[in-house]
Formats: structure tokens, C-alpha cells, sequence
């Protein structure tokens, strides 16, 4: 169990101490594919995403009354082609270990360098409690299970693909996307507490990366969001999906990216006074009266994903358990990619604004996608050589295309090999109908 210290300043929180590491070359490079502009973000501002990593998923990994305290901080940098960011690493009190190329193909020494110091701070007398490694690295993961049996947690950032083992060895990943949109946005923080951000799509595997504030001392706002909640559920025939709620509340009540300091929806929705209601975890998650509404059925929409496509279900979710490719029925793809392209033609890509846009189009039409099952899209479609920033137009034929390679690429990433017969599952599972070969 994780020792929690009591603060020298304060008597209302205990501290948990972490040191981090960040494999520099690795996270920019995956961000500057992604979006350019969000690379250098994370290069030129340390001290934004360190404050926000200080704050992320604490109350939900220790409970409440424990903050972070990041104590430690490494940044392995080649200074052959990044020279031009140490300086703002080393202004946020980082201690830049320079890696320069050793090899004709460029290969540094950044990941043994980072092992050995990592190694090395196990021993260290201050006794950290976590370690948070910013790296996809597979090559990692001896490090994440050596670190898990000395009973220290572990927080990993990948982006973009990480393999299975790695993700598995870690005690928790940061999202990517949340990263991207949290941390590395540098809007004014007042702007981006009026952002309809929900948290319906939490998966526990993945760790919520979020801001989390001490919840306020006004508390009259969840007055206002039970009632709110009551009077959706009461205008019901059905069980109200925890996406609709959390829209409509976000609309109502302005309640910031934190849900007023509790970090996530469902943090919030169960400290409101919700009398007879109940809530169900049957994915996506409702509120209902069982009084007057029939409980939802356990994995409903696998189960009707796997009677109207048998053959096909069964390899989706094999790809999806290898892959985390979001298990989705054919017609809900089309329509995800249909609108992804209604929303990029009209107003261009930035993946923070785009996947908002998009989840409320699906939350309106009633399509059961979440704000993580756009992200993902988004960021494979981008990865699969079509970079929707940098579109004047495009098709939902070229959207479908690109995320089908993306696919099949992570499917390679895991020793899947795609037969013919399994390829052309795979058409038939994304590629809309109408957007042909």
C-alpha cells in the first residue's frame, strides 16, 4: 500500500511523491505527426502539462485530501535535432540528460539512460511512491514490472500505438487524447471550463487524464443538477444514457471540464440526490426510474451487435481486444465517419473542437458513440496518411480508407496478420457502404 505523508504546510492533505521522466524524441515526434502545433506546445511549455500532471486522477488513484508532488524530473533529449527546446525544459527544473545520436541510423541512448536513472531512484532516500514514464516505448516494460515488484505505481503517456504488454505492465495510462486536449491547451483556463467536455466515456483499463480540483464549497450546484437529472429522467419513456445527461448538464450548469472539482461524470452524478433513481453500468451507462422503467439489459449492444452480424462480431472483437479499436456496429461507423466529415468540411480539424463537435452530432441523433470512440478515429484516421488538418475537403471514401490502414497497421503491431477472408471482415466492418473502393 502506498504510503501517504502528511504535508509540512498543511494539516488537510497528505503528499505523494513522484518522479518523472520524459523520453523527449519519442513523445514529440508522435505528437508533430499528429499535429504540429501540439508538438511544439508540449516542447515549449513543460510547466502547463506539469501542473496538470501534478493534479491528474489523484483523488480517484488515492482518495480525497492527497495531492502530487512531482520531485524528480528527467528529460533524455538528443541535441542534434531538439537543442532549440532544452532551454524550456531546463527553466521548469528539469534535468536535461543529453542523448545524441550513436548510431549511422540515429539511435540514441536516451531509453538505457532513463532505466538506469529510473533504477537508481528506487534506491533514492526520499522513497517515491510513483514513477511517471512519458514514452510508447515497449522496451520499457521490464522497467514498468521491476517497478510494479518493488510496489511503486505506475503512470505511462503513449502516443499513439503502444503495445499490449506495455500497457498491461503499467498501474495506469494517461489518455492520450485527454492529454492533448487538457494539458497542452494553452486557451485561457476560463475558456476552457466553459468547454462541454463529459466524462460518459470512462473505461477503467484507461485512465481518466483530467484536472481535478477540491470539489467547491458552494453546493448548490448539485441541487440544481439532480433536479435537472430527475426531470430527464421523469420526461422519459426510456432510461435516460449517461451521455445525454452529461451533455444537457454541461449546457446548464457550466460545469467545467473538472465537474466542479470531482474530477469526472460519474463522480459528480453519484454525489447528487438522485432519490429513487438508479444508475446502471450496462454500457453506455443510463439513469433510471425502476419504478417506472425496465432495467437496462446487460451488454445490449454486443449482444445485438453479435445477432445481427455473427460472423463479423467475432473478429471485431478480437480486433478490439488486441487492438483497442472501438467495438462498434458497421451502421454506427458510417454514420461516426459520415458526420466526421460533415464536421471537417465545415469547419476544419483541430482534434480538441472536432471530436467535441462530433460526440454531440451522435449524442443528438442518438447514436451510442463516445467522446474516446471519436478521439480514436480521429487520431487513426491521421495515422492512417491522411492528416486532417491539412485537408481542403474530404470524402467519407478517403476517411474510411485512412482509418482502415490505420487498422490493419495495428493489427500488424500485435502479430495479427490479416488473411483475405479476415481483410475483407474488415471492409465490411468499416468501410461504409456507399464509400466504395
Amino acid at each position: 500500500m502506498m504510503e501517504r505523508r502528511q504535508s509540512r504546510n498543511s494539516s488537510n492533505f497528505d503528499e505523494v511523491y513522484s518522479a518523472l521522466f520524459v523520453d523527449f524524441d519519442n513523445i514529440f515526434t508522435r505528437l508533430d505527426e499528429l499535429a504540429p502545433a501540439t508538438a511544439r506546445a508540449f516542447a515549449t511549455n513543460p510547466q502547463r502539462w506539469l501542473r496538470w500532471l501534478e493534479t491528474h486522477a489523484v483523488r480517484m488513484l488515492y482518495g480525497d485530501g492527497v495531492r502530487r508532488r512531482i520531485l524528480k524530473r528527467c528529460c533524455y533529449l538528443n541535441p542534434h535535432c531538439y537543442h532549440q527546446y532544452r532551454p524550456f525544459f531546463i527553466r521548469a527544473a528539469f534535468n536535461v540528460i543529453d542523448c545524441p545520436p550513436l548510431t549511422n541510423q540515429g539511435k540514441t541512448s536516451a531509453d538505457i539512460h532513463l532505466v538506469m536513472d529510473a533504477m537508481d531512484t528506487l534506491n533514492h532516500k526520499t522513497n517515491f511512491d510513483e514513477f511517471i514514464i512519458l514514452s510508447g516505448d515497449a522496451d520499457f516494460t521490464p522497467l514498468l514490472i521491476r517497478l510494479q515488484e518493488h510496489a511503486r505505481r505506475t503512470l505511462v503517456l503513449s502516443v499513439g500505438y503502444a503495445s499490449p504488454a506495455y500497457a498491461a505492465a503499467s498501474s495506469w495510462r494517461i489518455r492520450e487524447d485527454w492529454f492533448v486536449q487538457q494539458a497542452l491547451d494553452e486557451r485561457p483556463l476560463e475558456e476552457q471550463r466553459s468547454m462541454d467536455d463529459s466524462r460518459d466515456d470512462y473505461q477503467p483499463s484507461v485512465p481518466n487524464a483530467r484536472v481535478i480540483r477540491s470539489p467547491r464549497t458552494d453546493r448548490g450546484h448539485l441541487e440544481r443538477g439532480a433536479q435537472i437529472v430527475k426531470r430527464m429522467v421523469g420526461d422519459s419513456s426510456t432510461p435516460v444514457p449517461l451521455a445525454q445527461l452529461s451533455h444537457t448538464l454541461q449546457r446548464e450548469l457550466e460545469a467545467g471540464q473538472d465537474w466542479f472539482g470531482y474530477g469526472r461524470f460519474r463522480d459528480y452524478l453519484e454525489a447528487l440526490d438522485l432519490d429513487r433513481l438508479e444508475v446502471s453500468n450496462v454500457v453506455p451507462g443510463y439513469v433510471f426510474d425502476p419504478a417506472r422503467h425496465d432495467e437496462p439489459e446487460e451488454t445490449s449492444a454486443r449482444t445485438e451487435f453479435k445477432e445481427s452480424y455473427p460472423e463479423l462480431y467475432e473478429f471485431a472483437v478480437r480486433v478490439h481486444r488486441l487492438t483497442d479499436v472501438p467495438l462498434l456496429m458497421p451502421e454506427h461507423y458510417r454514420e461516426l465517419l459520415g458526420l466526421i466529415v460533415e464536421e471537417v468540411n465545415e469547419n476544419g480539424f483541430f482534434l480538441t473542437n472536432t471530436s467535441r463537435s462530433v460526440r454531440d452530432k451522435c449524442v443528438e441523433k442518438g447514436i451510442p458513440v463516445g467522446r474516446a470512440h471519436v478521439n480514436f478515429v480521429l487520431v487513426g484516421i491521421t495515422r492512417g496518411n491522411l492528416p486532417l488538418a491539412e485537408q481542403k475537403g474530404v470524402s467519407i471514401k478517403d476517411v474510411a480508407k485512412a482509418f482502415m490502414r490505420n487498422v490493419k497497421d495495428l493489427c500488424n503491431r500485435t502479430q495479427f496478420d490479416l488473411s483475405e477472408p479476415e481483410l475483407k471482415l474488415l471492409m465490411q466492418w468499416i468501410m461504409p457502404k456507399d464509400s466504395g473502393e
